[in-house]
């Protein structure tokens, strides 16, 4: 009895870890584009790098669809032509591109945006970038924050199924305990 309650209690938790840990990952070519947006531009001496906010917003949209290696490799262009085009402006950072050096830029994010069907825009003083779904949705703005929430109900099924799975735990621990106790003759009898 102690075997079986042990098979299907190992069963169960490895049949509802893998689960869990397949609702979620990025393909290559979503992880690429992240490493390439990671990677900085050289502006006289400087690195300029990519807003980690805007690069978490992005990692949080790239898990809700599934980017193809085509896609992949033409976004991976246009960052490089873009992190080129910085890198030649013979500036020290973005806050001294020109404003047409900035729609230059912009154009560059417009463009890696197109493949995946969304727009960019900029803010009023051209510094901040908003990337816009055909749908009208924010997928990446400047809000600030390094972790963008993606909503709690995607966690719902795993907190059940661990809930769930720890109840198991517990009641085949105490089923194993009494079946010991009853084995050894240490069950009390009180009337």
């Amino acid at each position: 009895m102690k075997r079986v309650i042990s098979v299907l209690t190992a069963v169960l938790i490895i049949a509802l870890s893998t689960v869990a840990v397949s609702a979620a990952g990025l393909n290559s070519g979503e992880q690429s584009v992240l490493s390439n947006m990671r990677t900085p531009a050289n502006m006289k001496g400087n690195s300029v790098y990519v807003p980690a906010a805007y690069i978490n917003q992005a990692e949080a949209y790239f898990n809700t669809i599934d980017m193809t290696s085509d896609q992949a490799s033409r976004i991976n262009g246009i960052i490089g032509q873009g992190r080129s085009f910085l890198e030649g402006t013979g500036k020290s950072g973005v806050s001294e591109l020109t404003s047409s050096e900035k729609q230059t830029l912009l154009g560059y994010a417009s463009a890696a945006a197109g493949v995946l069907k969304m727009s960019a825009a900029a803010g009023s003083d051209s510094t901040k970038v908003k990337i816009i779904s055909k749908s009208g949705d924010t997928i990446v703005d400047d809000s600030g924050s390094v972790i963008k929430a993606t909503g709690a109900d995607s966690y719902l099924p795993s907190v059940i199924i661990l809930s769930v799975t720890g109840a198991l735990l517990i009641l085949s621990s105490a089923g194993v305990i009494l079946l010991r106790k009853k084995s050894y003759g240490y069950e009390k009898i009180e009337k």
